[in-house]
């Protein structure tokens, strides 16, 4: 795809797309509803807009796209990067994930409840004022993630890496935790945590 294209309203529904590549593309309201897409790489492209509703995502790659307004409702991502990408105001659910790397995406603000995230990478991840709520974010690595205002009751969080986060801005009532994050929370509160 020539680099600047402009296909907003574009219409991709029910196509297979293998190995393609689309970069600095406007893709507003462009519609992939029903497709299968495959090892495709979107890098910088503007979604806003997209209906993704019931997509499969195998392997692709969305670098610093912005997916404001866009529909995922039923979509599967499934070892999928995200790096740098906003997800302002986009319809997440219900969505499966199936591993992947979303480093540094902004979901503030996103209605996640209920989704399962096991082994998600969401290193520096703008997680703030998200409701994840009953979400799984077992084995997830949330090292230096925003948790600022988030909404985690009933989450499970065992195995998950908070390394460099901001533990005080959240509410921990109801939510899963190992021990050694147990000791980390009250570490932060100023405990004094001792073996023995």
């Amino acid at each position: 795809m020539d680099p600047g294209a402009d296909l907003t309203r574009a219409d991709f529904s029910r196509e297979v797309l293998r190995g393609r590549r689309f970069e600095d593309v406007r893709l507003v309201g462009a519609d992939f509803s029903e497709a299968e897409l495959e090892g495709v790489v979107f890098e910088r492209c503007d979604l806003s807009g997209a209906e993704l509703t019931s997509a499969v995502f195998d392997r692709c790659a969305f670098l610093g796209c912005s997916f404001e307004g866009a529909r995922l409702f039923g979509s599967t991502l499934r070892g999928c990067k995200l790096t740098g990408s906003t997800f302002v105001r986009a319809h997440l659910r219900p969505l499966v994930v199936e591993g992947g790397d979303w480093s540094y995406v902004s979901l503030r603000g996103a209605d996640l409840r209920g989704t399962a995230l096991p082994g998600l990478r969401l290193v520096e991840a703008d997680l703030s004022t998200a409701d994840l709520s009953g979400c799984d974010l077992s084995g997830c690595d949330l090292s230096r993630a925003q948790l600022r205002g988030v909404r985690l009751s009933g989450a499970d969080l065992r195995g998950a890496v908070l390394d460099g986060c901001d533990v005080d801005g959240v509410a921990w009532a109801g939510v899963r935790i190992d021990l050694a994050q147990a000791v980390l929370l009250a570490r932060a509160r100023g405990a004094v945590v001792e073996d023995g």
